[in-house]
């Protein structure tokens, strides 16, 4: 289209009926929306001339005015495919769809656009939709726009596709290899019977099997006809259907122009309805392209621009905010290799990698792309794979670091030169299949010039053990003492292996400042080591609280001489807990510092004791004697006052204790002389004083986890009377 020759077209004005239409359009206001409104919010004449179709746009504030030129002409070339729009306005020329041109406010608020029908089916017929007048014209433009925005992506995709083109088929056993090697759980579904269950169904040989003993809902063991692992799932816990995990496995294959590597998603699906029939579900959502300088080209399986499901150049958005998210939480993740294309793709074009040697090394659960990536930076890597270290070398996979302080010098004599070792040790590396830690070992032994057995090692590598962190008993106990003492300690307590360390070295730590001697094995190789702990943590809390000590009995003379007189009367055990009386007024202080509650930081409780109207004792569990729990305050009978833990609070667990206390308030009773319980009885009546005097003053608390409730709702709460 020439512009000066659309410009010469026959003008279209507005006409006296389109005058007399507006003139009667008016505005109105509707209840309940904003602003005023007309029946038409544009109106449009059209003519065609030499094949191109013109359409005249005219806002209605102008035709109010007496003017007849419309405000846009738009013209349309169809057999070109092409349209243009005139802006008289500004006297410009505009490329956008009549939806985009700029409009008043107002007429995104009006409902319609006005057209002769004789007009409107002109644009129909012309323009060969299905619908006429201005909405014809747009739904003509955007088809145009959707056009191009396609033929604008297929140059974007068609070499993607192109690429993916050359991608091989499936092998020919991919299902039955997916269902019965890819996904690795398996199960034996057994349904519940009064004696029993007897039999029960294993997904991995597809049989009705026996079950000998009582089966427990997700209790391991192994098929008794084909052997495989197995965890047995009682049919009536699992509702409708159970889902098992989402597995990755991989394939890799070779191209004409290298190979490539196609990781899938596979999960089976089981209706607890014929659970002998399950539903696995498989399906693609990464490729991994390489050339024969291992340089990849990934796609994904992902949501396209126009809103369709394809393949996708480049690696997916792994953030918890797209569209992909779900790669975050599954993709790229050791799995399952097939193996039976391996061979020719190593042979064609990983020859020279160590791959092959690595997935077979690790039991074909692996991800080769990250191993690919990394063996393209660090050739060295192959080393490692062929020398059979597939945990060594799947640790160095993940760490950059560890490649990197690895390899920084080259290959120079050697792997086992490289790695700072033997060739004996290189070899018990391998046989012990060891990573990081367990080479650190190695190396310390042969700087050291000692033997560590491999059981030793393995259990330092277990725990995540390395030499440095024995500094703390280094020239004391040599690491095979350690490790026997540790695994004592670790029965004794029912710890993990880190966790006794973690206490051992603070009580070490503790021991030193204290000024004990860390040199004497009575100290250092302490048979009660948690007690020993928490002895010592109580005694440095005492040493920071000396002197707040002495400032309270400065004031309150006669608290640790009471504290030591009714021990014989208050202390009681059994086999879960334990009631203990403080020594005085240091052990209240640190009981109320280390639970962070204000019981020793207020004169209150500690003039309550001086006149022995109530006082202070430790609830705590048998088994950690030591370890602060709950702090009570009670009545010479036994009454509770208060009971509070951390934070001056209550856990769910004081209700087991409540039962506890009910059996020694019992005790307690029996041991009370009459002057006790006269003390109780004007313990009694003060105490309801002070109730009575807050619900008075209607105190409120107005801190922590009871903040708005009232004081006495909570100490009324508290309350455990001795009813023996």
């Amino acid at each position: 289209m020439i512009k000066k020759d659309l410009l010469a077209m026959r003008p279209l004005k507005a006409t006296a009926r389109m005058l007399e239409i507006e003139r009667a359009d008016v505005p109105r206001e509707i209840p309940g929306r904003y602003g005023v409104y007309r029946k038409y919010n544009l109106f449009a004449r059209c003519g065609v001339e030499n094949g191109i179709l013109k359409v005249a746009l005219f806002f209605p504030d102008n035709l109010r005015t007496g003017g007849r030129w419309p405000s846009y002409e738009v013209f349309v070339d169809r057999p070109a495919g092409t349209y243009i729009t005139y802006d008289r306005m500004t006297d410009k020329w505009r490329t956008a769809a009549v939806n985009h041109l700029d409009w008043p406010r107002y007429i995104y608020a009006t409902d319609g656009t006005w057209m002769s029908q004789s007009e409107a089916k002109m644009v129909q017929t012309h323009l060969g939709g299905s619908r006429g007048g201005y909405d014809g014209v747009l739904d003509y433009q955007e088809q145009l726009l959707g056009k191009a925005l396609k033929r604008c992506h297929k140059r974007e995709t068609d070499p993607w596709d192109a690429d993916l083109s050359l991608t091989p088929g499936l092998p020919r056993d991919w299902a039955h290899w997916v269902d019965k090697v890819g996904i690795p759980e398996n199960h034996i579904f057994y349904r519940y019977e009064r004696k029993g269950a007897r039999h029960g169904h294993c997904t991995y040989c597809g049989r009705d099997v026996p079950i000998a003993g009582k089966p427990r809902h997700n209790k391991v063991g192994r098929c008794p006809v084909c052997r495989h692992k197995i965890t047995y799932k009682s049919v009536g816990k699992l509702g409708e259907k159970y889902v098992t995990d989402l597995h990755c496995i991989y394939l890799l294959q070779a191209r004409p122009d290298g190979f490539m590597v196609r990781e899938f998603w596979a999960r089976r699906c089981y209706f607890m309805s014929a659970p002998e029939s399950p539903e696995v579900r498989c399906s693609e959502h990464m490729r991994v392209l390489y050339n024969s300088k291992l340089e990849p080209r990934p796609y994904f399986w992902g949501i396209y621009k126009d809103g369709t499901l394809r393949w996708l150049a480049g690696w997916p958005n792994s953030s918890w905010y797209s569209s992909q998210a779900r790669y975050y939480r599954h993709g790229d993740k050791p799995g399952r290799v097939y193996g039976k294309t391996l061979p020719h793709v190593v042979k064609t074009c990983l020859a020279h990698s160590g791959l092959m040697e690595f997935i077979r090394d690790s039991g074909f659960v692996v991800c080769p792309n990250d191993y690919l990536y990394r063996l393209k930076d660090a050739p060295h890597l192959e080393q490692l794979a062929k020398a059979g270290l597939p945990r060594f070398t799947g640790e160095c996979i993940g760490s950059s670091v560890a490649l990197y302080q690895l390899f920084k010098n080259g290959m120079k004599g050697g792997l086992a030169k490289t790695l700072g070792i033997d060739t004996p040790r290189l070899g018990r590396l391998r046989r012990c299949n060891g990573g990081n830690t367990f080479l650190t070992w190695l190396q310390w032994e042969k700087s050291e010039g000692k033997i560590l057995p491999d059981d030793v090692i393995r259990s330092f590598c277990q725990w995540g053990v390395k030499p440095s962190e024995l500094d703390f008993i280094q020239g004391r106990m040599s690491p095979v003492q350690v490790c026997n003492y540790v695994r004592r300690q670790m029965k004794d307590l029912g710890e993990t292996g880190p966790r006794v360390l973690t206490i051992w070295r603070d009580y070490l730590s503790m021991a030193k400042r204290l000024k004990m001697d860390t040199n004497d094995a009575i100290i250092y190789r302490v048979k009660l080591l948690r007690q020993r702990h928490d002895e010592l943590v109580e005694r440095c809390y005492q040493e920071d609280h000396k002197d707040p000590a002495a400032a309270v009995l400065e004031k309150f003379p006669d608290v640790d001489q009471i504290c030591q007189s009714i021990k014989e009367k208050y202390a009681y055990a059994d086999k879960k807990y334990a009631v203990i009386v403080p020594n005085g007024v240091l052990d209240i202080i640190v009981e109320g510092r280390r639970l962070s509650h204000c019981v020793g930081a207020q004169d209150r409780y500690w003039d309550r004791i001086q006149r022995k109207e109530a006082y202070i004792l430790f609830l705590r569990r048998a088994s950690r004697p030591n370890e602060p729990y709950y702090t009570m305050e009670i009545e010479p009978d036994g009454t509770v006052r208060q009971l509070r833990t951390l934070y001056d609070r209550q856990q769910k667990d004081v209700i087991a204790a409540k039962g506890f206390l009910t059996r020694w308030q019992q005790v307690v009773s029996k041991r009370l002389s009459s002057e006790d319980r006269e003390m109780a009885a004007v313990s009694r009546v003060l105490r309801e004083q002070e109730f009575e005097q807050m619900r008075q003053d209607n105190v409120i608390i107005h801190a922590g986890h009871l903040a708005g409730r009232r004081l006495v709702d909570v100490l009324t709460a508290d309350l455990m009377e001795n009813a023996a």
